[in-house]
């Protein structure tokens, strides 16, 4: 072994040579093709979506843009997860994304996307922009790379193929799990809102499509009757707490997200106030499930409803729960005026801005157990969801810890740590 002189590689065998990507290849950047809905006559754009191993979107016939081939190495330029590198995606490279073309003939491409693919966390660092965060090629030349011989590069490429594809199975077991878990702790939250806790309860017909059966002693009454809008501005101005409200997390502070952060006006007289347990619902996003309770006093936006009960039979625990089911979803969705939306399978909507009208909204039918049976749904509800959560985190867990290994076998053997045998 021999010093490389690269900080991140250190030592090297001794036959091996230091290399720049500069000198190895071009980039070809993408062009922004004409997307249609050509699934069977066109190729599918490779976006940030197909690079993350997600299903494709559109498809274009656009003959003037660049392509690639599973085996062209694609560097995402722009965008919140811009610096990742893939390969293995055939089609048109969209105007977000950049292709590596290997020019010279000592270089494997495979082994070159796998030197690559150990560089994200670098070029992630490198990534500059706050409204669109984009990567250059200037940092990919600093990030210095190493030449073995051509027949270890190939040797190295192959092992990695197939130990790489092993973890990657091992990932994708595990992340099925997770989402079978969420699917069944959805049903729970479903069932025990809109059947109750006792399986021998005598029911009835609810006269709610979205419904069906409920307990014999719950009544029917619309939302209207049982939530006020609050609709208060924040002028003059109480709080400058501001919330924010997700599909994933419901109702949060602004201060703990990550992305976007740049959308709140620093006029707070412009927003409206949201209470601890008020229920907060994005009347554009409500048939994807932005809807969350709210924990906390501050500003949300003034295209949100904001909802809170108004007489003591009704929990707003409980229907924060009851008015995010996916059955429910499909009402919000018939209401929708705006913008089509489009469906992406399994349940989920990729864009949607379907505005639901709070008249609307407020002529829904809801069913009103006891409020005490409410709040017996409610602690059965959040242990249930505790330990399913439990599980998940578990599986999360094994997710990450393969996915460091795999990055771990990458470094080792790209940079010549660990020799394959």
């Amino acid at each position: 072994m021999v010093n490389s002189g690269i900080p991140w590689i250190g030592d090297i065998p001794m036959e091996w040579n230091n290399a720049k990507y500069r000198y190895s290849g071009i980039f070809i950047k993408g062009k922004l093709p004409n997307e249609q809905n050509v699934e069977q006559l066109g190729k599918p754009i490779i976006g940030a979506s197909e690079m993350l191993g997600r299903e494709f979107r559109n498809f274009s016939i656009d003959e003037n843009v660049p392509t690639c081939q599973k085996e062209d190495v694609l560097i995402l330029w722009d965008g919140a997860n811009a610096g990742i590198v893939a390969n293995n995606c055939e089609g048109i490279v969209s105007s977000t994304v950049v292709k590596y073309v290997c020019t010279d003939k000592k270089f494997d491409t495979k082994y070159l996307f796998y030197l690559l693919k150990n560089g994200e966390s670098f070029f992630k660092s490198k990534v500059n922009g706050t409204t669109i965060p984009h990567m250059s090629s200037k940092y990919i030349d600093e990030y210095l790379c190493v030449q073995p011989p051509l027949d270890e590069q190939q040797r190295i490429a192959e092992f990695l193929d197939r130990k790489c594809g092993e973890i990657d199975e091992m990932i994708a077991l595990q992340e099925k799990v997770i989402e079978e878990l969420k699917a069944y702790k959805q049903s729970v939250i479903t069932e025990a809102v809109t059947k109750g806790l006792n399986p021998a309860a005598p029911m009835r017909d609810s006269g709610i499509e979205w419904i069906g059966q409920i307990p014999e002693h719950w009544k029917i009454e619309p939302l209207k009757y049982n939530f006020n809008r609050r609709s208060e501005r924040n002028n003059p101005i109480i709080t400058t707490e501001r919330l924010s409200l997700s599909i994933d997390k419901g109702v949060t502070l602004y201060s703990e997200k990550t992305t976007n952060l740049d959308r709140f006006k620093e006029d707070f007289t412009q927003y409206q106030l949201a209470y601890p347990n008020d229920i907060v619902l994005n009347c554009m996003n409500m048939i994807v499930g932005a809807v969350g309770l709210s924990k906390y006093l501050g500003c949300v936006s003034p295209v949100y409803y904001v909802i809170y009960p108004y007489n003591c039979k009704v929990d707003s625990e409980y229907y924060s729960y009851m008015l995010n089911t996916p059955t429910i979803r499909g009402v919000y969705y018939s209401y929708g005026k705006g913008i089509y939306a489009i469906e992406r399978g399994e349940g989920r909507v990729n864009t949607c801005r379907l505005k639901v009208s709070y008249d609307d909204f407020g002529r829904l039918d809801i069913p009103i157990p006891p409020i005490e049976e409410q709040k017996n749904i409610v602690s059965y509800i959040k242990e249930k969801c505790a330990d399913i959560d439990s599980l998940i985190q578990t599986k999360q867990s094994k997710i990450d810890s393969l996915k460091e290994y795999k990055k771990s076998i990458i470094y080792e053997y790209v940079t010549g740590k660990r020799e394959v045998e």
